[in-house]
């Protein structure tokens, strides 16, 4: 399950994976914390990133916060007008652990709404003008496990063909990362993504690219060196 496609294969000018680039992957565990010089201090924000985003997540959270204690403050009077009850305090916390719960749905959909009206402009494209032009690659990745080898297949032929009549496709890599365990899937994958690289829109430049990434016990790394 571990071969390279290209080993299997042995067809010239045909790579299904770049060049390997190595890379630690040692045993982590889910229940601590990653160590500290894992983790960078700080990174830049992208260009991309709303401005901001401090006073918007204060809003939402801010605004769930005063809508559950409004709705407590009502509540609270309906259930111990007469004075408090265990039923009462129960039946209260049991609502506001709810209403909290629908109120920031409430004001996180309404802060999302609010912000798709000016979508356009944060991220400093013109629906009428030009593409942007790219600075950097971008991978897109494609994760399967035990699927249908002929849907994932076509949606990475509709994300190639997508990048192709923008124009950019040299900017993009396309990566399926298979983490199948069945034999015959496996296989019928492999002989999906060799009738996709036939394709003249996948050659040149090899977009999509196949990795087999074989079992993760116990490991959590990137999927791309």
């Amino acid at each position: 399950m571990d071969l390279s496609l290209d080993r299997v294969t042995g067809v010239t000018g045909l790579r299904a994976l770049p060049d390997e680039a190595p890379l630690a992957m040692p045993v982590q565990s889910l229940r601590a914390a990653p160590a500290r010089n894992a983790v960078p201090a700080s990174r830049p924000s992208p260009a991309t990133s709303p401005r901001g985003l401090g006073l918007r997540r204060s809003l939402v959270i801010g605004g769930a916060v005063l809508l559950t204690a409004a709705g407590a403050d009502q509540m609270y009077f309906v259930l111990n007008g007469n004075g408090p009850s265990t039923l009462g305090i129960l039946v209260l916390a049991l609502f506001v652990t709810l209403f909290a719960w629908i109120a920031f749905a409430f004001t996180s959909a309404l802060g999302g709404f609010f912000a798709s009206l000016q979508a356009t402009a944060l991220l400093g494209i013109d629906p009428q003008g030009p593409l942007p032009e790219l600075q950097g690659r971008t991978a897109l990745l494609m994760p399967t496990y035990n699927e249908d080898p002929g849907r994932v297949m076509a949606g990475v032929q509709a994300m190639v063909e997508s990048l192709e009549a923008t124009g950019r496709s040299g900017s993009f890599d396309v990566f399926i990362l298979s983490d199948t365990t069945q034999p015959d899937i496996w296989i019928a994958e492999e002989a999906a993504f060799l009738g996709l690289r036939k394709q003249p829109n996948f050659l040149p430049p090899p977009l999509a690219q196949y990795r087999t990434q074989g079992r993760q016990h116990r490991r959590m790394g990137p999927p791309l060196g």
